[in-house]
């Protein structure tokens, strides 16, 4: 399966084909689908080198200029150009599209230099941007267009792999609102039985696939779940969200992200905002920096985000109710 970098970057070398203002910059060399633009575009591909403070500086003045700008690097390297995003093109107004790849744990076997698993908490501070984490290739498509259309300052968090579980999900939509949240497993009966309370899972990227499978646990146990996928985390759309979530007596956010500031912080504050009452329960990884050795999954399933343990912790949460 196609990577999302590669989803994104080849769709926008194709629209850069006819728009000559499109310019990419990165500081990596190793994606495959940049070689299209070496080759083909090189008047509108810059390779900064691994500096990511100077290709934001870069970015920004060529977004000054009248371009429309990418950057691309691994979503680690986000934090180091935390000062030129804010300074250079927030404060500035100079709208870039920031592409991290490898979110969450997603280059595990690297360390936890490697692993930025605060970086929706960070980002999603800086006034005016705007941060999604798409899970799906049709998220994906839409993006491109958006950003050309509306060129803004946005941070896309993208995933080195897919989720099947998600793609199944959304192979047969051809549509996907522009609203940023999308229910992906309904699970509600209708009429809504008497006494009995209704949950919705939120989550977004890799871990959507655990929500699935997590989900079609609790679905067996008789338990009314939903899923939905928060694929637009910075701005929420407020009354929309609010709305979708009427139904539901309980929320569960589950995040690839130590929890302060991430995905579940961004739904609290929605609720806050708009004096809304619901029953929270919030996971995601432990606030420390993980050094042990494993692939994703393996550091996922040792850090409390197995399948198991988020169905147990859902189910313990539920039965307090």
């Amino acid at each position: 399966m196609i990577a999302q970098r590669d989803v994104f970057l080849s769709a926008l070398f194709k629209r850069a084909e006819k728009d000559k203002d499109i310019i990419l910059m990165s500081v990596d060399m190793g994606a495959p689908s940049l070689d299209a633009w070496r080759e083909k575009l090189p008047d509108q591909f810059l390779f900064a080198g691994i500096s990511e403070q100077n290709a934001i500086n870069v970015a920004a003045g060529l977004s000054a200029a009248g371009k429309k700008v990418y950057v691309y690097f691994m979503a680690a390297w986000a934090a180091r150009c935390f000062e030129q995003v804010r300074y250079s093109c927030a404060m500035g107004n100079n709208p870039i599209t920031i592409l991290g790849n490898g979110v969450g744990l997603g280059y595990a076997p690297a360390g936890p230099a490697h692993e930025p698993n605060e970086d929706i908490a960070y980002m999603r501070s800086i006034n005016g941007i705007e941060v999604y984490c798409p899970a799906n290739g049709n998220i994906i498509s839409d993006l491109v267009d958006l950003t050309i259309r509306e060129p803004k300052l946005r941070y896309i968090r993208l995933e080195r792999k897919y989720a099947q579980e998600v793609e199944e999900c959304y192979k047969d939509i051809g549509y996907v609102n522009n609203v940023g949240i999308y229910c992906i497993k309904p699970g509600l009966s209708e009429p809504r039985k008497e006494g009995v309370s209704r949950t919705c899972i939120i989550s977004s990227g890799y871990m959507l696939g655990r929500a699935v499978r997590v989900w079609e646990r609790l679905i067996s146990e008789g338990i009314e779940v939903s899923v939905m996928d928060l694929w637009k985390v910075k701005p929420v759309n407020q009354e929309f969200f609010v709305h979708r979530l009427r139904e539901y007596d309980n929320v569960v956010t589950i995040e690839e992200q130590t929890l302060d500031g991430g995905l579940g912080s961004a739904v609290c504050e929605v609720f806050a905002d708009q004096g809304v009452q619901k029953r929270f329960l919030r996971l995601g990884l432990p606030e420390r920096f993980i050094f042990e050795n494993g692939d994703r999954d393996h550091l996922l399933n040792e850090n409390g985000l197995s399948d198991d343990e988020i169905h147990n912790k859902i189910k313990m949460f539920l039965e307090k109710d």
